[in-house]
């Protein structure tokens, strides 16, 4: 069947931008990159030769490895090649770039300098996109030349992009810039906290960085961890849940979501966060109701590793997403269910920790607040608010 036909079925695969990055930064890692630099230009209201590069000084790829893996669907399982391996079905590349525009022009060096095109059109192609023109494109492609090893991946024609809002898509276009450096800052976060990797965005320097974040706050002293589990599963694979009571004054993160959105389970999969925030469907046994954000809950993070044996059977093959495997579903709930009642025990017991002590006064007048506001008092009561209000006039 023709790849260019096959391409253009697979394109809606509910990628939003800054996923689709996170998968070539994904490639950029599996090849031992050191340094990923993405660029975002947009060239005018239509969009038309705008393009995002992405480009890092990994190992490169070979001519066999570019046209039968990573510009083709592959034709055999992908076999892991280590910790830094981050691919799952082999589509990442294809997938997520293709959600967003209609040509990927890949440039790379190992053993020698190959351009090709992958294009919605024509298929794997030798033609280049117009941008490549660019005085910006072409000094990286310089750059390149003149390296050991490195790659460039090249998007154009943004037609995704661009249709979504037109005339207002420049300035947005650098707006989701942002929110995709934030996403780094936290799926990446174990990577830049053990100097790994380092992530540019729109320039080379200290501003263009991405910071180093910890979203369980490890090293902070006021970070409590809660007893975890390891968990076994008959179909493969074991999993290590870690529980997280994060300080209390930890306010602004800046990753474009509130500390309520970020309570919850946590998906690692080789040191990369893969799906986070909520509960993911569950909740108490033999309940209808389902575990929802709730601000009693706010500061409990859970790191759930990924067994690597059965990742396909946790991942969605847009590889954003988890699903929790039916035969896993039970043993994390029970897991869950007691780490939420040592939550409250430890949350409840810190509280009690910082109340002031409650004198006879203020007993009383806790117990007269509480009765005046019942709408309905009973004769013991009415007697008791009598009493106080003589006492008070005495």
């Amino acid at each position: 069947m023709n790849l260019a036909f096959i391409l253009r079925k697979i394109r809606s695969r509910g990628y939003t931008l800054e996923q689709s990055l996170a998968e070539l930064a994904d490639n950029s890692i599996t090849y031992n990159a050191k340094n990923i630099w993405t660029y975002m230009y947009w060239s005018d209201d239509q969009g038309k030769d705008s393009f995002i590069m992405v480009i890092d000084d990994g190992d490169g790829m070979n001519k066999d490895v570019l046209l039968n893996r990573a510009l083709n669907i592959p034709k055999d399982e992908h076999v892991d090649k280590g910790e830094n391996d981050h691919s799952v079905y082999g589509l990442g590349l294809k997938a997520g770039s293709f959600n967003h525009c209609t040509s990927i022009t890949v440039i790379t060096k190992k053993d020698e300098l190959i351009k090709k095109t992958l294009n919605l059109k024509d298929g794997v192609t030798d033609n280049m996109p117009s941008c490549i023109e660019h005085k910006f494109v072409k000094k990286h492609l310089e750059d390149l030349n003149s390296k050991k090893s490195g790659t460039i991946i090249l998007w154009s024609d943004l037609d995704n992009l661009a249709k979504l809002r037109a005339s207002e898509r420049g300035p947005n276009f650098y707006e989701d810039c942002d929110k995709a450096k934030k996403h780094f800052k936290l799926i990446y976060h174990k990577y830049l906290l053990e100097n790994k990797i380092n992530l540019f965005f729109n320039g080379t320097e200290d501003v263009n960085k991405t910071k180093k974040f910890d979203p369980f706050y490890k090293d902070n002293p006021n970070t409590i961890i809660l007893p975890g589990s390891k968990i076994s599963f008959l179909k493969g694979g074991t999993t290590k849940i870690t529980p997280y009571i994060i300080p209390i004054d930890t306010t602004n993160e800046n990753l474009g979501k509130t500390r309520n959105e970020l309570q919850g389970l946590y998906f690692l999969r080789k040191n990369r966060v893969i799906d986070y925030g909520g509960w993911f469907g569950l909740g108490e046994k033999n309940a209808d109701k389902f575990w929802g954000i709730n601000e009693r809950f706010n500061r409990l993070r859970i790191e759930i590793e990924i067994p690597i044996e059965t990742s396909k059977d946790w991942i969605t093959d847009s590889k954003n997403q988890v699903n929790i495997p039916g035969y896993a579903y039970s043993k994390i709930r029970k897991c869950l269910i007691q780490i939420r009642k040592d939550y409250l025990e430890k949350i409840n017991l810190m509280n009690g920790e910082n109340k002031e002590p409650i004198n006879e006064t203020s007993k009383k007048k806790n117990e007269l607040i509480r009765m005046l506001k019942n709408s309905v008092l009973n004769e013991d009561e009415l007697i008791k608010i009598e009493n106080s209000i003589k006492g008070s006039n005495e």
